[in-house]
């Protein structure tokens, strides 16, 4: 909107019968910006009549707000996502060998969160800003409004502080060990995504032509052919829902099988020698935790299978050496494609001071899995867990049709 005092003078300007041109003429040699100029003269209609005849002015309106809210709020969240995405196919491209143990074990799930949000969320960001497009092409004036202005430098001040602000982690990963490569292409997704933002959306605010904006058309389109790609990328490591569920059911038969690994560690301890059966395994441990204390984690409900509600498969193999077996339903077909995020994987629970962790591999593809174990005997008077060995790589059967 253009100064009132400015909007004065080119109505007592009109009144007087000068021309717009005239009237443009005079307003840019004082120093007056375009834009302001262009506000001030096209506040009045070009219609035959003895006074000027002010234009409508309905765009500072709360539903053009409420427009320019929603679609800028769907630019952050694009933005953040698409940039989610794109960390986590560099994170699969150059994977970092000493960065196993520590890999983010949520990586799948936000990748999820992400993809759920682009298909939803991009839709909705491209309609409004067709249509919003579209006002603007129809009634140049549009491009003038208050609302329109304020809330494209808001949004472009946050969209720039969050952007900065991946920047200054990027950073801080790289001074804690990543890798040079990594580093270099996160910090360029990031100096891309900031620089369209700010080059489209500044330069969108100070346009008021009313011609098609050939320029923002073809941006569009560059950043439909990479969501699209990073989100068709995203499906084949995440897969459909039936695959999540497959391997949350996976996830819980690593973890009982610990859960049992810990039961026959305490087994061995309290009766001195290897169960015969899970079974009888758990019927002992219970008759003792009801009559004298026992350590963490040996009293507790025998795991089993979440599908089936069975105990998984146990075999004594020597004096202190047994076998467990469980059918998986998908396993972790990724494991070659992302050394850190399974290969190191699996459930474990927390020794004591100075004692080493008990971790199980996680198997690679579907069908039952057996895992050979040594049994280890703890200080019974602890209460704590055993100090035990590391567990050999499991040994799967073939993949069950």
């Amino acid at each position: 909107m253009a100064d009132a005092n400015l909007v004065e003078f080119v109505k007592a300007a009109l009144e007087r019968g000068e021309s717009r041109a005239r009237i443009r003429e005079a307003l840019k040699k004082a120093g007056w910006p375009d834009d302001q100029v262009e506000s001030a003269v096209g506040s009045f209609a070009e219609v035959e009549f003895p006074v000027p005849v002010p234009r409508p002015r309905s765009y500072g309106s709360a539903r053009e707000a409420f427009l320019y809210i929603v679609y800028f709020s769907l630019l952050g969240m694009i933005a953040g996502n698409v940039g989610g995405l794109a960390f986590a196919f560099i994170d699969r491209q150059f994977a970092d060998e000493l960065a196993r143990d520590a890999y983010y074990s949520w990586a799948t799930t936000g990748m999820r969160w992400s993809v759920a949000s682009l298909l939803v969320g991009y839709p909705i960001f491209l309609f409004l800003g067709w249509r919003l497009a579209a006002k603007k092409r129809k009634d140049p004036e549009r491009r003038r409004s208050r609302v329109h202005a304020w809330l494209t430098y808001v949004t472009l001040i946050f969209a720039a502080g969050a952007l900065i602000g991946d920047l200054v982690a990027v950073v801080f990963q790289y001074l804690n060990g990543e890798l040079q490569a990594r580093f270099m292409a996160k910090a360029a997704v990031v100096g891309v995504i900031s620089a369209a933002i700010l080059w489209n959306y500044s330069r969108d605010v100070e346009r008021h032509s009313s011609r098609i904006d050939l320029a923002g058309r073809a941006l569009a389109l560059v950043s439909m052919i990479v969501v699209g790609a990073l989100v068709a990328w995203a499906f084949t490591v995440v897969r459909g829902p039936g695959a999540a569920r497959y391997q949350m059911a996976d996830e819980q038969r690593i973890s009982g099988l610990m859960e049992t690994t810990r039961l026959v560690d305490c087994h061995f301890t309290y009766a001195g020698a290897m169960p015969e059966s899970l079974e009888s395994m758990s019927a002992f441990l219970s008759d003792r935790a009801g009559r004298v204390p026992v350590a963490d984690g040996c009293f507790r409900d025998l795991p089993t299978d979440p599908t089936s509600g069975g105990p998984y498969r146990y075999r004594a193999i020597d004096a202190d050496t047994y076998e467990l077996c469980a059918i998986f339903e998908f396993g972790w077909p990724d494991a070659e494609g992302d050394a850190r995020e399974w290969q190191a994987g699996g459930y474990y629970y927390y020794p004591g001071a100075g004692q080493q962790q008990r971790k199980l591999q996680k198997p690679q593809s579907a069908g039952e899995t057996c895992f050979e174990i040594d049994a280890v005997k703890f200080d019974a008077g602890e209460e704590t867990a055993p100090d035990v060995v590391e567990v050999p790589e499991a040994t799967g059967a073939p993949p069950q049709e």
